[in-house]
Parts: structure tokens; sequence; C-alpha cells
């Protein structure tokens, strides 16, 4: 059985809020019925792929590369949360080589998950987006390591360069721990509602208390910020003229009579 305990024994970087949140999203395509492939580009010793393994179903393939993949530790990794006998592909490559090694054609839009943790320079990222446009089905999400990261500001600057090029490939969902989150245009309102309306309690039900911001208009920056949780904010934020409202497509409320009457007596009692 999957649980943090568990993943945190094992060697990686890979912490409890984007733990927490992979699952919450994970679930929430194991609910909607979105099935495909997961892959992952940079696995070290399968901590975070052992999430992804636990989630991989019998008529679904894991792709792992890296430029040296263990396969020793990813089978203790995938073990000891009680993933074994997944299909898995290992590829021991740089991610440059994947479109050689791959038979895109057949992974034509089959991935539902790809998490990119690989070289982290900006020429890697931009070519790992263009595979990701190539085999990430239009209701997945692609995941980008170190987003914002002051360490490897490569990966966000060429990752906006591909959106601001390619505006219909794919659309900044959310920048959370460490991490940016994104899905297809056309399924951009899909996350968004879930964001709005089950996103919160779904991470609640693993423990992570978290505040989601979304302070921009629908026609302006989409995405939404999470963070730990912030008292002041309460648990989802809009703007910071009208908190209580997210600007979506068309205002939508996202805090409950009580905690509009709790902002409200903050804000009286300062």
């Amino acid at each position: 059985m999957l649980t943090w305990e568990k993943v945190d024994t094992l060697s990686g970087w890979f912490g409890f809020h984007s733990y927490a949140l992979w699952r919450s999203l994970l679930d929430f395509q194991r609910a909607r019925n979105i099935r495909g492939d997961l892959f992952e580009i940079g696995v070290w010793r399968g901590r975070s792929a052992s999430v992804l393994a636990t989630y991989c179903r019998d008529d679904e393939t894991l792709h792992l590369c890296d430029l040296r993949i263990d396969d020793g530790a990813l089978e203790a990794a995938f073990e000891s949360v009680g993933a074994t006998g997944r299909k898995v592909s290992t590829i021991s490559a740089a991610s440059s080589e994947l479109p050689r090694r791959l038979d895109l054609r057949a992974m034509h839009q089959s991935v539902r998950w790809m998490h990119i943790d690989g070289e982290h320079t900006g020429p890697a990222v931009y070519s790992e987006l263009e595979l990701a446009n190539q085999i990430v089905r239009p209701d997945g999400l692609v995941v980008i390591d170190d987003f914002f990261s002051p360490r490897y500001p490569a990966n966000t600057i060429e990752a906006v360069r591909y959106l601001e090029k390619n505006p219909f490939h794919f659309r900044l969902f959310a920048v959370a721990f460490n991490k940016g989150y994104f899905c297809r245009p056309e399924h951009l309102a899909t996350y968004m509602d879930f964001a709005a309306d089950g996103l919160s309690d779904a991470l609640l039900g693993y423990d992570c208390k978290t505040t989601l911001f979304k302070t921009t208009g629908a026609f302006d920056t989409d995405a939404i910020g999470i963070t730990g949780f912030v008292d002041a904010a309460g648990t989802i934020a809009g703007p910071d003229t009208n908190p209580h409202y997210w600007n979506m497509l068309r205002d939508k409320p996202v805090l409950s009579v009580g905690a509009r009457l709790r902002n409200a007596w903050r804000e009286l009692t300062r």
C-alpha cells in the first residue's frame, strides 16, 4: 500500500507536498477514467516513479528514462510501495535520444502523465516539451521539475518560451512546490474546475493543508498557485482586491460562508 512514510524512505528529492498533489491529481484522473501510459524523465532511484507505478493499471506502461537506470533500485522501490508486476519500459539514455528510441507513431497521444526532471538545461526542457506534445493525451498532464527554481532558471524560461511559441499545445495549469503543471488548452477548464471545487479537500485527504491562489483574471494568467496553508488567506483565495472569487470564464465563489465571515472578522480586527 502506498503511503508517504514508505516513499520517504527512498532516496531522492520528491517532497511530501508534491506527493499529496500528485496523488490528488492522479486520483482525479482515475475518477474520470482518464487512461494512458505514464512517463518520467529523470528517475534516480525511483522515489517519484514509485508513486506513478502504484497508479499504473494493467493495460498501461510506465516509461522511465535516465542516463543510467538502476533496475535493482527501481525494483526495490516498487516493491516497497506494493507496486510490483507493473509493465515498465526503461531507457538508459539522455532525453535527447528519446525521439530516436521510441516508436512515436505508436505512442501518439498515449501518455496521461509526464514528469520532466532531467537535464535541467534550456535546450533539453524545450525538446522534452516537444516530445510531450507528441505523446501526451488531450486530457493528460505534464509536470516540469524545478519550475521557478532560482537554481535552474532555464527550466522556467524555456518552458515559458515554448508556451509563447506554441499556444495551442499546452497551458500552465498550476505552480506548486517547485514544479509547474501543464495541461492541454482544451482541458484547462476541467482541471481548473477540479481546483476550485475539489482539490483542497483532496489534498486534505492526504493530510496536506494548503492554500490555492487564483489572483488574476480569466484572460490574464489562468494558472493557480499552491502553497502551504496561509491562515490569512484561507484554503482558497482569489485576487487581492476580491479574495472571495476566482475570476475564470465567470466569477466563481471560492469561500464558504463561514470562511468569508472569518476573513471579514480578520479585516475588522486588524
